[in-house]
């Protein structure tokens, strides 16, 4: 008797043992882990300018697919490598995957990405009406300008150096959504052309009987009177510098009326980046201050822009009143809206200067404008 309770002691003892040994084998096995769940930088949101999208997962080791089509991504799906240009209004999703993990949930985010605005072509009164502006301002004129597309901020350094392959600007604000600076005129219409081809769109430049910057050679650091004879074909679809007349008309909202002195107030700094009240001296990120009643950011302030037209002080003596283009020669190119730099006087609507085509300025960038044909 006492044999067979030993025995059945011994037998529970080695059930329990393999009751134990069988729970710690469960508790050991490693559980299959889910990737982190993709993020995107910028975030969501709406943008005046292009952006440059990064997509992201905590999980080392993952590989990133997306789409731009709304459908949710596969391990077929493009993968992520680079950031993603966004200069249209696109919903991005996307999910990580790795070796022996669950994929992660999809990630989605929608940008809203609206570059230019139309202005509706018309009369309007150029020049200063205030009675505030320099003998250069003078006289007012009439002029009809045909319609067109202007982009709602200045070019900034991200756009720039996607379409160049380089960042010029230094040492006066760095960034993707500061404008870009020390461009020359030159550059202007090699950026133009770049972009216009890059877009699928009739370059509207062309010099040397070409509208390809790959055969235009280096940028001039110098006056060059190859490019200064620099061919505009005005009903091509790409991008090209405004006129004087297509700016100012632009700056003053699409009409006389309010007639402000700055581009969307009277009050400067709604609206404007100028020397009373940019500290630390320097460019600022575009659309930082009020735009005008079209939406347009920074025609007034932060930097100032090149425009297609020679410059002339008299040349409202003589200007056409029908989509006035600038004199047919000169020695310097206008510039519009004041800067960072700039007194309030020199930030007005309709404020000139001018500068060497081929100089370079901490001040001095520029925005594009389309024909509406």
């Amino acid at each position: 008797m006492k044999r067979n309770k030993t025995l059945v002691f011994t037998l529970t003892l080695l059930v329990l043992a393999l009751m134990v040994f069988s729970c710690s084998k469960k508790t050991t096995e490693p559980e299959i882990q889910t990737v982190a769940t993709p993020t995107f930088t910028p975030p969501a949101g709406t943008y005046t300018s292009v952006q440059y999208v990064t997509i992201s997962s905590a999980t080392s080791g993952a590989t990133i697919r997306y789409t731009t089509n709304g459908t949710e991504p596969t391990e077929s799906s493009p993968q992520y490598t680079t950031p993603i240009v966004v200069n249209a209004s696109v919903t991005l999703k996307a999910k990580a995957f790795r070796n022996g993990w669950n994929p992660s949930p999809v990630a989605s985010a929608s940008y809203n990405v609206s570059l230019m605005v139309g202005i509706a072509g018309g009369p309007y009164t150029m020049g200063d009406i205030r009675g505030v502006g320099y003998y250069w301002e003078h006289p007012s004129h009439p002029v009809t300008v045909n319609s067109f597309y202007i982009s709602k901020s200045l070019v900034t350094q991200g756009e720039y150096q996607a379409i160049m392959g380089i960042n010029p600007a230094s040492g006066y604000g760095v960034g993707a959504n500061y404008p870009v600076y020390n461009v020359s005129w030159y550059s202007a219409l090699k950026y133009s052309n770049l972009r216009s081809m890059a877009e699928g769109l009739t370059p509207v430049y062309s010099i040397a009987g070409s509208t390809n910057p790959a055969d235009w050679g280096v940028v001039p650091y110098a006056e060059n009177a190859t490019w200064d004879a620099v061919i505009s074909n005005w009903n091509a679809n790409g991008y090209r510098l405004p006129t004087e007349a297509e700016w100012e008309l632009a700056a003053r909202g699409g009409s006389n009326t309010p007639d402000y002195l700055y581009s969307g107030s009277d009050d400067i700094d709604a609206v404007a980046w100028y020397w009373g009240n940019n500290t630390p001296q320097g460019t600022k990120p575009v659309a930082t201050k009020a735009p005008n009643s079209l939406g347009l950011y920074d025609m007034s302030g932060n930097i100032l822009e090149w425009s297609w037209d020679w410059y002339d002080s008299a040349y409202y003596d003589t200007s056409p009143t029908d989509n006035p283009k600038g004199p047919d020669s000169g020695t310097h190119r206008s510039l519009r809206g004041g800067g960072w730099d700039y007194d309030a006087i020199d930030c007005r609507v309709s404020s000139r200067d001018f500068a060497k085509q081929w100089e370079i300025s901490t001040g001095i960038g520029f925005r594009v404008v389309r024909s509406a044909l």
